[in-house]
């Protein structure tokens, strides 16, 4: 045996022997959840600042890179951070997960930027806004997903065919093909929309309606830019499809999907331009992994912001770490309704949750559930914002350094 292999033999052995350990970095608004294995090293979103990520995430974890890296949904305040990593000369992945929704427009976000811009303006002023149709993107995002609105499968294309479509719009660089997603998008804006339709009567007469087009033209403008510098770092991406019933795919010793399948060839679906970015966003849609557990390290569940309604399997176990859906809000009480039915409260859990400063949450369901709670930032508490870190010791998360939730219960 040379000299090298056995360095890096000895190297691997070590690595393997390195106690796992839990970073919630403490990003202000959204989650950014760091999992080390040992094995393997996960990043599962990233929070709402692009530039300021990287270097919080190196300088909290110790780490320039992982294995895995996973946007969840298209929030800001989950994938912002996912674009400010895949940008950064410094931090690396050896591949990345997206959620297979995105797909659907994505060579319309590439290559006609300003028709699609034509059409979402056009869908939201046709909107016929109702009580159960609340004029925010993730609410619509809910509301279509409720609705059950499935459109048509137009076409399939396979991830080879993607990968061109990227490379071509990568090698393109022109800025005025890219224009219309990137104006700054404050009112007023007659100025700037002078040939886009309708914006002269009913947008300008209602805010909630500009807002939305604001909000839902960022969220456009994320999935184009996050899809470019995955393929510019030279990253691969795997995309996993939304399933109420069904998952497959993802690494079975590192990170699996629950309520995802993840797709080889690609069903694009029609949607209209304001239903498919109002999807991405939805926080039911949310993606949920399970990094399982094994004979000596409990399991951690990322649930990002969903109620976990689907109806596949969640392998509830003893001591497992489970982000709190949503940032603890109430409107995800489902999540801890599903957790107590099925594990009957018989064994504690480990909830971690992360957030920004806010008034309402976390909720009742977050602060009663069975099980010990750990909180980046406390509700009513003096305390500053904290990482928090849990390591694997004698086959238990054990806190570091860490302070449990002492949030104030209103």
């Amino acid at each position: 045996m040379t000299y090298k292999v056995a360095i890096s033999k000895r190297v691997r052995m070590i690595q393997h022997q390195r106690p796992s350990c839990f970073v919630a970095i403490g990003v202000g608004q959204g989650d950014a959840f760091f999992l080390d294995r040992g094995k393997s090293t996960i990043l599962v979103d990233g929070g709402r600042s692009i530039e300021g990520l990287p270097n919080q995430f190196r300088r909290t974890t110790k780490h320039k890179s992982v294995d895995v890296l996973v946007c969840t949904h298209n929030d800001a305040d989950h994938a912002n951070g996912v674009l400010g990593f895949l940008r950064d000369r410094l931090t690396t992945c050896r591949e990345v997960w997206l959620p297979g929704s995105w797909t659907d427009r994505l060579e319309d976000l590439l290559f006609h930027p300003k028709d699609f811009t034509n059409e979402l303006v056009l869908n939201i002023e046709d909107m016929e806004v109702s009580p159960e149709i609340l004029l925010s993107l993730e609410d619509l995002g809910d509301w279509y997903h409720e609705s059950n609105h499935d459109a048509t499968r137009n076409r399939e294309i396979d991830l080879n065919a993607l990968s061109k479509a990227l490379e071509r719009a990568t090698n393109m660089g022109t800025y005025e093909e890219v224009f219309w997603l990137y104006l700054p998008l404050w009112l007023p804006w007659p100025w700037m929309w002078h040939d886009l339709y309708s914006l002269q009567g009913v947008f300008l007469e209602n805010l909630e309606r500009s807002l939305l087009l604001n909000e839902a033209l960022a969220a456009a403008t994320r999935i184009r830019d996050i899809a470019l510098a995955a393929y510019k770092k030279g990253v691969p991406i795997r995309w996993f499809e939304y399933d109420r019933e069904k998952n497959s795919g993802g690494n079975r010793d590192c990170l699996v999907p629950l309520n995802a399948c993840e797709v080889r060839q690609i069903s694009v679906r029609r949607r209209s331009a304001l239903e498919y970015i109002a999807l991405t966003t939805s926080n039911k849609q949310s993606l949920v992994f399970l990094s399982p557990a094994d004979d000596r390290e409990p399991a951690v569940l990322f649930t990002a912001d969903s109620d976990l309604s689907f109806s596949q399997c969640i392998d509830w176990t003893a001591g497992m770490i489970v982000t709190a859906p949503h940032h603890g809000s109430e409107a995800n009480r489902d999540a801890y309704i599903r957790f107590a039915r099925e594990t009957g409260n018989k064994f504690d859990v480990i909830w971690v949750r992360s957030d920004g400063r806010s008034r309402d949450r976390p909720g009742n369901s977050y602060l009663n559930v069975q099980g010990c709670r750990f909180c980046t930032l406390c509700r009513g508490s003096n305390l500053g914002r904290q990482d928090v870190r849990l390591i694997v010791n004698q086959g238990r998360w054990m806190p570091n350094s860490t302070r449990r939730c002492c949030c104030i219960q209103e």
